[in-house]
């Protein structure tokens, strides 16, 4: 027999899985009602304020996981997600750090952090971190093509026509690279 703390939370997946969000809230504060250390509620509840665009309360629920169990590189990475809708990006970038701390492979907290430096204008530094994601997944097409844009960036602000080489071949190879990457991954799902 399933007890009424499981029920609350599956019902609650399912309210999730079928967007009935206000349910899926409704069901997650009652197993958080039950049991006020569940992890699994916390991180559902905040996942529905997220996507509901709820961001205060996706912080405060975030921040309770956080208190919870601080070492959930996810939460951390999620918590960022957040700070970034709410353009408050010193925070994003703290937690992608404390997420990629906790998890070195973490490539999708790089990709993220790449794409603040981005909106900051801080070209190499993304590079620097669509690199990482590379080191992380080796396979990742649009990591590869994101650098190719950026590189591409750097060429038109160059003085240096040395550089500007540079970069141009290197933008060329992150091309090739994303265009061979993302034509095998299409054909493999044709397959």
């Amino acid at each position: 027999m399933i007890n009424k703390e499981n029920r609350y939370f599956y019902e609650a997946l399912s309210d999730i899985q079928n967007k009935d969000y206000e349910k899926a809230t409704e069901n997650l504060l009652k197993v958080i009602e039950l049991d006020e250390k569940n992890l699994d509620a916390y991180y559902n509840l905040a996942r529905v304020y997220y996507d509901t665009k709820s961001y205060d309360k996706a912080l405060e629920t975030y921040n309770k996981s956080i208190e919870i169990y601080p070492y959930d590189s996810e939460i951390y990475y999620n918590r960022a997600e957040v700070y970034i809708e709410l353009n408050r990006l010193e925070e994003a970038l703290e937690d992608l750090e404390k997420a990629v701390s906790i998890n070195k492979s973490n490539s999708d907290a790089y990709y993220l952090i790449s794409v603040i430096f981005r909106k900051q204008k801080k070209y190499k530094k993304a590079i620097k971190y669509l690199k990482k994601v590379l080191e992380t997944n080796g396979e990742d097409y649009i990591a590869y093509y994101d650098i190719y844009k950026l590189y591409n960036i750097l060429i038109r602000h160059e003085k240096d026509e040395i550089k500007k080489e540079k970069y141009l071949k290197i933008a060329e190879k992150s091309l090739k690279k994303s265009a061979n990457l993302g034509y095998e991954k299409a054909i493999n799902r044709l397959k």
